[in-house]
């Protein structure tokens, strides 16, 4: 069994304090996004308590829950398994400013991972100086946890270092690959969320649709250091 989580309990402050699943990106709302990608998949979201009934309402295709602190993702992790801890299906993980377009979530334990919107630069290269972008991949908030066991033994870890503060994915991730294998996984098609700049760079929701959702042969794992 697979289930996803959407994490979206911040204070969302590149917003202005709106919540980031009922702003509008692309003619839609965004947890419409995430509706569209995730079809077919149980889907839990966390959100901050004053949001909770309102997101309910709204994102009636998902089950929602209240977190009432801010603690960072991986504190808004831990409510999903204070509820659930009694779970052990695998674990798609999504923020909730992170917009796809609809494609394969392989299985496994694995960051999704992007070409982050590089600026130009003049940059060195064995021809001399040239101009050009350099393009880097970064997380793009999608992570996927197949030993449940392992990560909420990890999540425990990582709030108990940090109890109150503001806990960033990384922790999770580095205390989770200690002794499970974490991979890159490339995906296609995302977008940002998280400021009104952003949000005016996203497509039309209709025009993004993968056109041949079998075609990914060059997307797959890649080896960047992660899991060394």
């Amino acid at each position: 069994m697979r289930r996803a989580v959407i994490l979206a309990a911040g204070k969302s402050t590149r917003l202005g304090g709106a919540n980031k699943l009922l702003v509008e990106a692309g003619g839609a709302p965004v947890h419409e996004w995430h509706e569209r990608l995730l079809r077919g998949i149980p889907t839990t979201i966390i959100t901050r308590s004053e949001d909770r009934a309102e997101v309910a309402a709204a994102a009636t295709w998902a089950e929602v829950i209240a977190h009432p602190k801010f603690d960072g993702p991986v504190g808004a992790l831990s409510s999903y398994v204070e509820f659930y801890g009694d779970r052990q299906e695998e674990l798609l993980v999504l923020f909730g400013d992170t917009l796809l377009v609809p494609q394969p979530l392989p299985t496994k334990s694995w960051v999704g991972i992007a070409l982050a919107p590089a600026r130009v630069w003049d940059l060195p290269s064995p021809w001399g100086w040239a101009r050009g972008k350099i393009a880097l991949p970064v997380c793009v908030g999608i992570y996927s946890f197949d030993q449940p066991e392992r990560l909420k033994r990890a999540i425990g870890v990582v709030m108990a270092q940090g109890e109150g503060a503001d806990l960033p994915m990384v922790k999770l991730l580095n205390e989770y690959r200690r002794d499970t294998p974490l991979s890159e996984n490339l995906v296609r098609g995302w977008y940002d969320a998280g400021d009104a700049e952003a949000l005016g760079r996203v497509p039309d929701f209709s025009e993004v649709l993968l056109e041949d959702p079998t075609r990914l042969d060059t997307i797959g794992f890649l080896d960047l250091g992660l899991t060394r």
